[in-house]
């Protein structure tokens, strides 16, 4: 499972609460997405957040620059930056929201594909979600990881599993007070 950061949707004092709930929990990776922010800004938050997060790895999201300082393993970026990414060495996630993005960027060497959104979900209010027949859409190009981000719950992350994806990515589920343990356990 995957967490993604968000300070809009808080107050910082709940933000940091979360961050460390959630690293609790064994095998929840942390998508550090604050993208808004400077290097400078954005590296004094991950080292907060790493002192929080203990248990759980820590993903950098975007920040090519502090993701090669602060070595960690993996880097999330949107496919546009990875499409234009020359030559690497290292774990990149990307962010695709098209059956065509998906099989480009496995092709280019994603180690996991985060697809989104699949569900309705006010982080995307607005906008048609993709539904369940994008990710089985994708698992019949790739071979990499799917994860599927936007609207899952308890109610739903089933079909996501089921439709092919290996994992599931949470944003603001957890910032409202969410029954943690109940959807863990799962």
């Amino acid at each position: 499972m995957y967490f993604i950061t968000n300070r809009s949707l808080v107050n910082e004092e709940k933000y940091f609460e979360v961050i460390k709930k959630v690293s609790t929990y064994p095998n929840i990776r942390i998508i550090l997405r604050e993208k808004d922010l400077s290097d400078k800004a954005y590296e004094e938050l991950y080292y907060k957040v790493k002192e929080l997060a203990t248990n759980s790895e820590i993903i950098i999201n975007s920040k090519l620059k502090v993701f090669k300082k602060v070595n960690e393993e993996i880097i999330q970026l949107s496919f546009n930056d990875f499409m234009s990414l020359g030559e690497f060495d290292y774990n990149v996630g990307v962010s695709v929201h098209t059956v065509e993005e998906g099989i480009l960027a496995y092709n280019k060497g994603a180690k996991y594909l985060l697809a989104s959104h699949i569900f309705e979900t006010k982080c995307k209010e607005g906008l048609e979600p993709k539904g369940i027949q994008f990710i089985s859409k994708l698992r019949e190009h790739v071979n990499c990881e799917i994860i599927a981000l936007g609207g899952i719950n308890c109610d739903n992350y089933i079909n996501v599993i089921e439709a092919g994806a290996n994992g599931i990515a949470v944003m603001s589920l957890f910032y409202n007070d969410y029954d943690f343990d109940r959807f863990i356990k799962l």
